[in-house]
């Protein structure tokens, strides 16, 4: 008899995960650069350990809890623990959810507004919420008692699931979110239209003995239109199932419940996750690309239909997924009916009393070794078939002369009389050092900040370097439009800031401070934005441009300092990282690398920041692997480098596309 759990659960039906930044305070911790655990868990300190868990009652004693009496301990998790209790006056069992002592207060508001969520939702594929209460000042919800276990454990016994057993369950879901994101209600003193699960999985599930399926477990549930008790730009839900706007730490809506079915979906398809890395690194690679294995590659077969509707669910982009649960419910219901003629409650009735009873998939037939004495003289007579076209096609045309077309050269100045001197040859990077900044590549030479260079029709101005003329060459005469385009110069008895705000055309620091940046101007940059106040909203993001403009000016000691504060943004972890590269601590390096993939972004893009985690991951790993060529290292270059490969493969002229190519060959 298996229930609802939550938290690290110990046990297999019982998983759940908040992922909360890397605060020492939620217990959450940085990972190692291979360190394993189960990617779908991120909290690191077993809650059970602290003062006070041990004053929760064991499961063992009598003692009355909720509207009944404690007869034994369902399971335990990071945030609360669950009891089987008997209703003696109505000769029921039900379950008891108690919030664990010592936890913080956002947890406990979660707790909460899960139980003010649940207990107002009522539907035959939820589970049912009887009551809220205290138990020695710790609070408890009081649901109904589900006697069976989660999906997560059936396909954990089972693997893949037969189709119609798919479709079943795939309708019972939906039509609990269905219902969930049109309900309205109130709470909070406010009423809202809809509700989003957002941790949908399969340890979330519970299918009973009767083949009654539930949707459980609404902890960090939230109104469509609203965020409850979730600090600002942080991933909460567990990471396998979540959508790429929830890592991206944005606002999500229903949209985000639908790629969390879609991951679902495919599981019980295949019998595998979507996303099985194992590792936070690997896991959050993959999730970033949305490679996942295609069900092509499997050796059995998958009902269009259905791969069809989960494939559209997994799209990276919200807009490309069904619009609402509503629409999905009715391609699933059709679907079903496809496959075949019972009902889904039928279906799933049958399977969990007998699962034989139920057709499974069927491999694919090995289509390689059928008719090759047809296939091979036919694949001869199509290349042959295939020259004669394109000799037809591309063969020699008549010879069709067209006028000359003159073209006026433009005027030129007269050269100078001595013969100019030969441009010398492009500097080649020295051999296996990964380092070395690409000259394509804008983004690892300028750092982190958009710095493309002035066009070279761009005027001249106060900040424009001219060309640097060769020993011994006359220096290039001043045009009459640069002549007009230099403005007056900015006089020299200006006090150093107030020559940048006449510079620049800006009163503020910060606007400085970014737009020196931008010019590769450092020392500028850093002048100005160490004058921005800490009461300036712009205080954070100002730091985090002088991080990068210490480390780009070789301050690497006020680097070093700066870099000892805590800010919640994944360029800051980023710029940590390349501090740390810099100095040759490549380990440290790489897990700051790490950190930045999960972290919101304040400044640019999450996408850039997290393109140049990966480059940058692969750049370390490949000098970790230089130094020590072991078959560890050798397995982590090559992995972090396929990841950039693939990141940029829709553009291979890319520099850190050939970079990936080359690297790869090489270690190879």
């Amino acid at each position: 008899m298996m229930n609802i759990g939550d938290g690290n659960a110990q046990g297999p039906n019982l998983g759940k995960t908040f992922v909360e930044g890397d605060d020492a305070k939620t217990g959450v911790h940085s990972l190692g650069v291979k360190e394993r655990l189960d990617a779908t868990s991120i909290r690191g300190a077993n809650p059970y350990g602290q003062p006070g868990a041990a004053n929760l009652p064991t499961g063992n004693e009598p003692l009355v809890l909720g509207s009944g009496t404690i007869v034994g301990l369902l399971g335990s998790g990071g945030m609360a623990r669950v009891y089987k209790i008997w209703n003696d006056k109505l000769e029921v069992f039900r379950a008891v959810k108690i919030l664990i002592p010592n936890q913080q207060g956002d947890v406990r508001n979660r707790f909460e507004t899960e139980a003010k969520i649940t207990a107002k939702l009522h539907h035959p594929n939820i589970v049912e919420v009887y009551n809220v209460g205290d138990w020695q000042t710790l609070p408890y919800l009081e649901m109904e008692l589900i006697d069976g276990q989660s999906l997560e454990s059936i396909i954990h016994t089972t693997g893949k699931l037969p189709p119609s057993v798919c479709s079943a369950i795939a309708v019972f879901i939906i039509r609990a979110l269905s219902y969930a994101h049109g309900q309205e209600f109130l709470i909070y003193g406010k009423t809202y239209q809809g509700i989003i699960h957002r941790d949908l999985k399969p340890a979330n599930i519970m299918v009973s003995l009767h083949g009654e399926l539930k949707l459980m477990d609404f902890g960090i549930a939230r109104p469509t239109e609203a965020s409850l008790h979730t600090v600002e730009g942080n991933i909460v839900g567990t990471m396998q199932y979540l959508s790429p706007e929830q890592l991206d730490g944005v606002d999500v809506d229903s949209r985000a419940d639908i790629y969390s079915f879609g991951a679902i979906l495919y599981e019980i398809l295949t019998g595998t996750k979507t996303f099985p890395q194992e590792t936070i690194t690997n896991l959050m690679k993959q999730k970033i690309t949305n490679e996942y294995r295609k069900f092509n590659d499997f050796d059995f077969t998958i009902p269009s239909g259905l791969a069809k509707i989960a494939l559209k669910c997994l799209q990276l982009s919200k807009e490309s997924r069904f619009a609402s649960a509503a629409i999905l419910l009715k391609e699933l219901e059709n679907v079903h009916r496809s496959l075949t003629s019972d009902s889904p409650e039928s279906v799933l009735k049958a399977f969990i009393a007998d699962p034989s009873s139920i057709k499974s998939a069927e491999r694919k037939k090995n289509s390689s070794r059928i008719g090759l004495k047809i296939l091979i003289p036919a694949a001869g007579m199509l290349i042959v078939g295939a020259l004669v076209a394109v000799f037809v096609l591309t063969g020699p045309k008549p010879e069709q002369t067209a006028p000359p077309v003159a073209v006026k050269a433009p005027q030129q100045a007269p050269a100078p009389q001595q013969p100019s001197a030969p441009s010398p040859p492009p500097a080649q990077p020295p051999e296996n050092n990964a380092l070395q900044p690409l000259a394509q590549d804008n983004a690892v030479q300028k750092n982190v900040i958009n710095r493309a260079p002035a066009p070279a029709s761009t005027p001249l101005t106060s900040h424009t370097v001219r060309p640097i003329r060769q020993r011994g060459q006359r220096p290039a005469p001043v045009t009459a439009q640069e002549t007009n385009s230099i403005p007056e110069p900015v006089k020299p008895d200006l006090p150093p800031l107030e020559r940048l705000k006449t510079a620049y055309g800006s009163g503020d620091y910060f606007t400085i401070g970014k737009l020196a940046s931008q010019k590769n101007d450092f020392s500028d940059a850093i002048l100005a934005l160490t004058s921005v106040p800490a009461s300036d909203p712009n205080h954070e993001k100002a730091s985090i441009l002088l991080l990068d403009a210490y480390i780009e000016g070789g301050r690497i000691q006020d680097a070093q300092s700066l870099a000892q504060n805590e800010i919640n943004d994944a360029e800051y972890f980023f710029l940590r990282g390349k501090l740390a590269q810099k100095q040759g601590r490549n380990k440290e390096a790489l897990n700051h690398f790490q950190t930045a993939l999960t972290k919101p972004c304040i400044v640019r893009s999450i996408g850039e920041v997290r393109m140049d985690a990966l480059y940058y991951t692969a750049l370390a790993s490949q000098v970790m692997y230089v130094s020590d060529p072991s078959a560890d290292n050798k397995s982590l270059a090559l992995q972090a480098w396929l990841v950039v490969k693939n990141t940029y493969r829709n553009n291979p002229n890319h520099a850190r596309f050939k970079k990936a190519v080359e690297e790869m060959a090489s270690i190879k």
